[in-house]
């Protein structure tokens, strides 16, 4: 889903598109009938510019915004055609269309072509003399479906484009082993986290335990296959606001928010206990465990991501050397 900064910077796009156009419309017009042809719809535009030059400096939601640009187009495409019936304007309605698109919205598209459907058949009726002299009624048919064409191809064209984007995020934003997060998409969560203004931010630092011993007793092939099954294991206990990243080779890091101390110590219980039961790959049943530390802070605006790892990590390192000791003992 497009976000609403990303909307609104297509509404100013599409706003100065819209101003582009209506001049060089305003010129062909005044050098063909002189400065009077652009009267009233001048008028509209103006009305017209000023709201949507409002809506777009406050930062008025996005998405409603989105819709009275379009809105607004064909309005003023309304007037323009009935107060100045010529093909050439009729023409420029089309271009209404593949401009809804920008946004990427198929639900814009769909009011976007019904809208020029509806236009498509007032002027074809309503001024038919004016702008199709000689052109049959009974071919009214085929500007209609020009129209469900152009509106079905724009969509086809947004699903693909969607399509496109969800795997580029994929690789931009995941590990491509495990499917977990990468430092990448973990930065962008912290960042956002304090944007939100979280009372609190943590960051579990999770090391497997011998993992390098596995690779070299059954291969990397193993090895791989058992950090898969890991990110499935430890996903499973987390909740849906949390994150799960994989650092690098078998290290981990959750970003957790809004949690206190002792929910973060019943989280690593929940994700030991989740380890506890033997991971089966390949008809070997392979037992695993993890070394733990976390940051925590509610000092959320000075928080930093670079530094909260550091201290997870050392607390990570002093867990581990505690398991080695308790091993020999």
């Amino acid at each position: 889903m497009i976000s609403n900064e990303l909307i609104h910077r297509r509404n100013s796009i599409l706003f100065v598109l819209i101003s582009v156009f209506y001049f060089v419309q305003v010129t062909v017009n005044s050098f063909i009938e002189g400065l009077a042809s652009i009267f009233p719809p001048a008028f509209l535009f103006t009305v017209f510019g000023i709201l949507l030059i409002l809506f777009i400096h406050k930062k008025v939601n996005p998405k409603i915004t989105m819709y009275v640009m379009v809105s607004c187009m064909y309005i003023y495409i309304y007037f323009l055609l009935t107060d100045s019936p010529y093909l050439v304007n009729y023409l420029f309605m089309w271009l209404a269309l593949p401009l809804s698109a920008i946004y990427q919205n198929s639900r814009l598209v769909v009011i976007a072509g019904i809208a020029s459907i509806i236009l498509t058949f007032y002027s074809f009726f309503y001024l038919h003399n004016e702008i199709f002299p000689n052109v049959v009624k009974e071919d009214f048919v085929y500007l209609v479906l020009f129209g469900l064409f152009t509106t079905a191809f724009l969509l086809t064209f947004i699903h693909k484009i969607k399509e496109a984007n969800v795997k580029l995020q994929k690789l931009a934003y995941q590990d491509p082993l495990t499917g977990a997060a990468n430092r990448l998409l973990l930065k962008e969560k912290f960042d956002l986290q304090k944007e939100l203004k979280v009372h609190s931010i943590a960051l579990l630092f999770m090391d497997m335990n011998g993992f390098k011993k596995i690779n070299d007793t059954y291969g990397h092939e193993i090895g791989d296959q058992l950090l898969e099954g890991i990110v499935s294991r430890v996903s499973g206990v987390l909740r849906e606001t949390d994150l799960l990243c994989r650092l690098g080779g078998d290290e981990f890091v959750i970003l957790v928010s809004n949690i206190d101390n002792l929910i973060l110590e019943s989280l690593s219980e929940r994700i030991q206990f989740a380890l506890d039961k033997p991971i089966v790959l390949d008809h070997l049943m392979i037992s695993v465990s993890a070394s733990m530390g976390w940051a925590y802070t509610t000092d959320v605006p000075h928080a930093n991501l670079d530094n909260m790892i550091k201290i997870a990590d050392r607390a990570m390192y002093k867990d581990k050397g505690n398991e080695l000791i308790a091993s020999h003992i």
